[in-house]
């Protein structure tokens, strides 16, 4: 077990090569409540640095490809049970750096050891060879060979679980990993190095940097460029993920992206409307909506739209969003100012087109935005395609199971949908239809589980994390022959 405290070394440290890494820059981290105040100061990376963190992580990327998975398991297995055992002070950690609130620090941790448990209790399915039937004189070997270095990119709205994803799959996978922290949760995302030494990891298997906003693009572009690097991952925006995904094809390299979402929830007639509505609010409020999976349309039919519109609106007065960390208050504000202001101009632009505020009361505070649920949204709307990522959504209504298809897949992303009826035939029907890669029939939209593979279709990415389908994602298929002697045609 290692003895360096990483996460009471200050300035907040990079961990390259199994010891603290000090980069050539700074930056501060400041409270997202309070932009005035320095939380800590970081040690981050710049375009100098990127050489000797490539080259360690290559370097052990040589012998960590040898391992067993009986060995890589072992020290995975310890990893999550140190996390769950530092649960309670981690969360403290995540509460204090994001906008995360106490619940949902804790609710990610346990996410994120149940990943890793998985990711262990995959990883033999994941990695299993094959024979192929080949010619006679021949037996041809099928194995999974990993890429090297995988560079992973994680965002701050869930920094534990998306966290250890970007860098654990592929290191299960044989490969070694260089894993960039969101500027808003260094310190939280530099668990994973305590946890992961701690557990025995060897030096350079996993390396965490941090890196200034404004060297991002420089340090992105040259570790995507070095030839050590085989494969990148990215879980964040659209936008960024787009650079990113153009980036990696300037150099062919392979990539997975997670993007954004505009999840639809289909709430048809036959429903259980008081789960439906408990789903919906859950899906579409829970972590203040900053969750690529959170509800964001609400598709109702027409028949029983009052009753459930009644349901959101008796509930609506028990969630709000606050600041100050002793609140009662469910929800705290948005990771920027800047993200508050872009979506109270979206709210606007709806409400000044003929949308009502249908449940809750609007409030735009700073980076406090408090949870709403808007009606007659009509497409013309920035709100009806654009991914708010905030505690707001939409309600429409449908008359028939086309027409709810249709808004469903009516914008540019697919992660996750749901559908809410008491016929599972029909729910499986329409679920078919919807295209994202995951549809929930009466269940939340936000819902990951480490068993399933998790990805969308269209602007919301490609590839899969989870499972062995993660694990699987960040190896190649290898071929090995032997052949015995025999005659050539030259």
């Amino acid at each position: 077990m290692t003895t360096v405290d990483l996460l009471n070394t200050y300035p907040v440290p990079c961990y390259v090569g199994g010891s603290p890494f000090v980069g050539s820059g700074t930056f501060d981290v400041r409270d997202p409540h309070d932009n005035s105040k320095v939380i800590h100061k970081v040690s981050s990376i710049t375009i100098a640095d990127v050489p000797k963190v490539v080259e360690i992580a290559a370097k052990a990327a040589k012998t960590w490809k040898l391992t067993s998975v009986l060995e890589r398991r072992a020290i995975f297995l310890k990893a999550a049970s140190l996390l769950r055992e530092r649960n309670v002070e981690y969360a403290g950690i995540e509460f204090a750096e994001t906008t995360s609130s106490q619940g949902w620090s804790g609710f990610e941790l346990n996410l994120a050891a149940e990943s890793l448990e998985e990711t262990a209790a995959a990883a033999s399915t994941a990695l299993q060879g094959e024979i192929a039937v080949t010619g006679q004189g021949q037996r041809a070997y099928i194995e999974r060979a990993p890429f090297g270095v995988v560079f992973g990119m994680a965002p701050w709205n869930a920094p534990v679980v998306l966290g250890q994803r970007a860098c654990t799959q592929p290191i299960m996978g044989g490969n070694t990993s260089i894993l960039k922290t969101s500027e808003m949760s260094p310190r939280t995302q530099l668990m994973l190095a305590q946890i992961f030494a701690d557990a025995g990891l060897p030096a350079g298997v996993l390396n965490i940097i941090h890196v200034a906003p404004e060297d991002a693009p420089a340090v992105t572009e040259a570790i995507i460029a070095h030839p050590a690097v085989g494969k990148i991952n990215f879980t964040g925006s659209t936008r960024v993920g787009s650079i990113i995904a153009s980036t990696a094809g300037k150099h062919l390299k392979p990539n997975v992206m997670e993007l954004g979402g505009k999840a639809p929830s289909i709430i048809c007639a036959d429903a259980d409307l008081k789960h439906a509505a408990q789903g919906v609010m859950f899906g579409g409020w829970f972590h203040s909506g900053q969750v690529c999976m959170a509800t964001q349309t609400v598709i109702v039919h027409e028949s029983i739209a009052d009753r459930f519109l009644g349901l959101i609106k008796a509930h609506s007065p028990n969630v709000k969003a606050s600041k100050n960390s002793q609140d009662a208050g469910t929800l705290r504000g948005l990771f920027t100012n800047a993200s508050a202001k872009r979506v109270q101009t979206i709210t606007e632009d709806a409400l000044s087109k003929g949308a009502t505020v249908a449940a809750g009361t609007a409030g735009f505070e700073n980076n406090v935005v408090q949870p709403i649920l808007l009606s007659n949204v009509t497409p013309e709307m920035q709100i009806y395609r654009e991914e708010m990522f905030a505690p707001i959504f939409s309600l429409l209504t449908f008359k028939t199971e086309e027409e709810a298809i249709t808004i469903a897949n009516d914008h540019d992303f697919g992660l996750a949908a749901a559908v809410w009826t008491s016929d599972e035939a029909a729910g499986h029907r329409i679920a078919r239809q919807i295209d994202a890669g995951m549809v929930h029939i009466n269940g939340a939209t936000i819902h990951d589980q480490a068993q399933m593979p998790h990805g969308g279709f269209k602007k919301s990415g490609y590839g899969r994390f989870n499972g062995k389908w993660g694990i699987q994602e960040f190896t190649q298929p290898k071929v090995i022959t032997c052949n015995q002697p025999h005659p050539y045609p030259i």
